[in-house]
Order: structure tokens, then C-alpha cells, then sequence
């Protein structure tokens, strides 16, 4: 009976020791995928940053292309192509400012997935250390 209980009292001891590896596997895992969405969200963030730069760039020559047929004599053709430039401009510049944001939370959410990779790791060196040692009543005695 005295071999039961010591056993059932040492299975009761090892269940938080499980419980915080189980935690320890989540939080890598849940640190791993926030730094691969870190990253896929910087790399998104600087195609679109770049993709607005060439928009403005357009908006430049459309813009010069409409001084060029105002030149000309042709001001509803300039007009028109005046009026293409000013909204590819302003499309290029929201898309970079989005493009910034996009990468800078990009960056902070891998910075996060790195914090929460390592206080998993650290989850699992504690566990790792307690299940190494089993508690017996003299080590108890010990931490108290």
C-alpha cells in the first residue's frame, strides 16, 4: 500500500513538470510562426513600398508627358493625363507609407516571436532541470 501511494504521490509531482514542457512546446512553436510572419510581412512590406515609389515615379513622367501636350496645343489631352498622374502619385505614396508600416509591424512581430521562442526554451530548460531531479522529501525540505 506504502509503494501505491509513494507512486501515485511522484505521478502527482511529475503533472505540472508535464504540464510546463506542454507549454514550453507551444510557445517555440507559437515564437516560430510569429517570426516566419514577422518576415513575410517585412518582405511584403518592402514590394509594396517599392512598388509605390515606381507608381510616383509614373505619375512623374504622365505629369511631364501632360506638360509636353499642353505644349502642343492639346489642354483636354493634358488635362486628362494631368489628372491620371496626380492619382497615381497619391496611390504610390499611401502604398510606400503602407508599405513602411507593413514592414515595421513585420519587425516587431519577429522581435516578438524571438521573445516568446526563448521564454519557451527557458520554460523547457526549468523543466528539464526539475524532471532531472526528482523531488524527494529531503530536497524538499531544501527549497523550503
Amino acid at each position: 500500500m506504502k509503494a501505491f501511494l509513494s507512486g501515485v504521490l511522484g505521478a502527482l509531482l511529475l503533472i505540472p513538470v508535464a504540464a510546463r514542457a506542454d507549454r514550453a512546446d507551444h510557445l517555440e512553436r507559437r515564437g516560430e510562426r510569429l517570426e516566419r510572419q514577422g518576415q513575410h510581412m517585412e518582405n511584403h512590406g518592402q514590394r509594396r513600398e517599392a512598388r509605390g515609389e515606381r507608381l510616383e515615379k509614373d505619375g512623374q513622367a504622365k505629369e511631364q508627358r501632360a506638360d509636353q501636350l499642353r505644349s502642343e496645343g492639346h489642354v483636354k489631352a493634358a488635362n486628362r493625363v494631368d489628372r491620371k498622374a496626380h492619382h497615381e502619385e497619391r496611390r504610390g505614396e499611401r502604398m510606400e507609407h503602407q508599405g513602411e508600416r507593413m514592414e515595421n509591424r513585420g519587425e516587431r512581430r519577429e522581435k516578438h516571436g524571438e521573445r516568446l521562442e526563448q521564454r519557451g526554451q527557458a520554460l523547457h530548460q526549468q523543466g528539464a532541470s526539475s524532471v532531472a531531479a526528482p523531488a524527494t522529501p529531503a530536497s524538499q525540505a531544501a527549497q523550503q
